[in-house]
């Protein structure tokens, strides 16, 4: 036999061949899986250590895990639904005024600091990425991220909601009072229970289709008040507390590890959100198609059918002949750029108002309507200051002369301060200025927070802060109204603030001048309070409603 033969037959050889090289190829696969294993439990122990020893913000407390993941805020928020917001008030009380939240933010429970961060001079200050899109990527004032292009649409907007143009709108705004007033006059008569968080719901969305586009939406006079219109938006809310509380760090441009590679991956799925939602969630359907019907009945049906062109809208638009002008003349008429007047800009705008010009109102006034009709000293106190302007239970008072009623004003002040209607934290960025706190530098570009509940409910400041006490502020020492803050401030405080006050002295005017309500079957802890927050205060799952009975007033 030669030697440089095998003694193996070929056959075995090429068997044995073809198994090794197998073998191989798993090994190679095994050992790439491990390494790439080890050095993702590398990087995530750098990052640990890294956050907890090197950080920029290493000097500031709070728990070791949300010193070290997002999962601590995650699991509050997105696992327990809604409730890191209650859990700061106990981890303040632990370590202090402030406290590391997550990784790379900041949140305050000092109601002296609140002027430094929400104030109108204090450098430009811009909406944290991942909460001004928190409602998706739509291009409206309220989800603008930067400091001067939030200006520019801010800038549009406010001649609109000032306090000369509300006046202005008094009696339109008195009309659907008057509706709401009749639908309670009908169930008084007829012994008929009303939920109060549908019909000011519907009220005050019919005020701002009316205020906003000189659109009547009837929502007052349906059987149910829309019912399942704002169903969708509560619907809406927690699909939004979920996109804000999930914010990954890769994907968010507030983040020292945000990739800008990602980006990309957001804007292509966002850019089929809409019909994806409407699969996952029906009544996003609903949300979604209430978008479009406003911007149809605030143009008319045929500037929205058109090709959109900005000048062709605009001398179309405004030689209308409609009951008032709305926001989209002044929109028309502004000087915003061309790149600002697109289709899509300016429905998301339309959205945007109506909702949150609507809903947070309507909280406020089911939560201080329930506080005032179980305080039967409360009531009767208001009653006969109103009695002073309003001589008739039909009267339609005058707007000024509410706003100098003290205990009318003591009671709406006491109703937001008790009924906060944004419950989530506030953020702010300021890309180019260093804050100073108790001597410790923060530096540019940190997001930090401050929550007006905490600060509502600080004893210090509002003793008993449980109780509904209007006379506080009519008594007090302290300048309350420096720590009454439901509607921010800054320049991106709350747009309709105005139109917001003059519904509530009219609403609340109107209403209980005429009516009282029997609140036997609400319970307040589970009713009234917020036990989760879902952008804004929600009661317990087990709620039933604020369902109470219509009485009619004598005189």
């Amino acid at each position: 036999m030669n030697k440089s033969e095998s003694i193996f037959p070929p056959i075995f050889l090429r068997a044995f061949s073809s198994r090794f090289r197998s073998v191989t190829i798993k090994m190679e696969r095994l050992n790439l899986v491990v390494l790439i294993m080890a050095m993702g439990l590398s990087f995530v122990i750098y990052l640990i250590l890294y956050r907890l020893y090197y950080h920029p913000l290493v000097q500031f407390p709070g728990p070791v895990l949300a010193r070290a993941t997002y999962a601590y805020e995650w699991y509050y928020d997105l696992v327990l639904r809604g409730q890191y917001t209650f859990k700061l008030r106990e981890l303040h009380a632990k370590y202090g005024p402030v406290i590391r939240l997550n990784p790379d933010e900041l949140h305050f429970d000092d109601p002296d600091y609140y002027d430094e961060i929400f104030n109108v001079t204090n450098g430009e200050a811009e909406k944290p990425y991942r909460v001004a899109n928190v409602f998706g990527p739509y291009p409206a004032a309220i989800g603008t991220q930067g400091h001067n292009l939030h200006r520019i649409r801010r800038g549009a907007l406010n001649p609109f909601f000032s306090k000369r143009s509300v006046l202005d709108l008094v009696p339109f705004i008195q009309t659907h009072i008057d509706r709401l007033c009749a639908r309670f006059d009908a169930a008084s008569k007829f012994a008929e229970p009303i939920d109060l968080k549908y019909c000011f719901a519907a009220v005050t969305l019919d005020i701002m289709n009316e205020y906003c586009f000189s659109t009547d939406s009837l929502t007052t006079m349906k059987p149910d008040f829309g019912r399942k219109s704002f169903e969708d938006i509560d619907s809406f809310l927690e699909i939004s507390l979920l996109v804000s509380a999930s914010g990954a760090p890769g994907f968010n441009r507030d983040s020292p590890y945000y990739c800008q590679s990602t980006d990309w991956v957001f804007y292509e799925l966002t850019s089929v959100k809409d019909r994806i939602m409407r699969i996952l969630n029906p009544a996003m359907s609903d949300i979604l198609d209430m978008r479009e019907r406003l911007l149809a009945d605030g143009f008319g049906f045929r500037i929205w059918r058109s090709k959109w062109k900005i000048y062709e809208v605009r001398k179309i638009f405004l030689t209308r002949s409609i009951g008032h002008r709305t926001v989209f003349h002044d929109l028309l008429e502004s000087s915003l750029p061309g790149e600002e007047m697109t289709r899509n800009r300016l429905r998301d705008e339309a959205f945007s108002l109506v909702t949150a010009g609507s809903g947070t109102t309507a909280y406020v006034l089911r939560n201080l309507s329930y506080h005032i009709a179980a305080n039967h000293r409360v009531q009767q106190k208001l009653l006969t200051e109103l009695r002073t302007v309003m001589p008739h239970t039909t009267s339609r008072p005058d707007l000024q002369k509410l706003e100098s009623l003290p205990y009318l004003n003591a009671v709406i002040q006491e109703g937001l301060r008790m009924t906060q209607p944004i419950t989530h934290r506030l953020s702010r960025l300021f890309p180019k200025k260093t804050l100073v706190f108790q001597g410790k530098i923060i530096p540019p570009g940190t997001v930090v927070h401050m929550t007006a509940l905490l600060i509502h409910e600080n004893e210090d400041i509002f003793p008993d802060a449980k109780s509904f006490i209007p006379e506080r502020w009519l008594d007090s020492k302290l300048p309350l109204k420096r720590y009454l803050v439901p509607f921010a401030r800054g320049p991106r405080s709350c747009l309709g603030i105005n139109l917001a006050w003059a519904e509530l002295y009219l609403i609340v005017a109107m209403v209980f001048r005429r009516f009282d309500f029997d609140v036997a079957g609400v319970v307040r802890e589970r009713d009234i309070d917020a036990a989760r927050d879902v952008i804004m205060g929600v009661p317990r799952s087990d709620s039933e409603g604020v369902v109470v009975e219509v009485l009619e007033n004598d005189i």
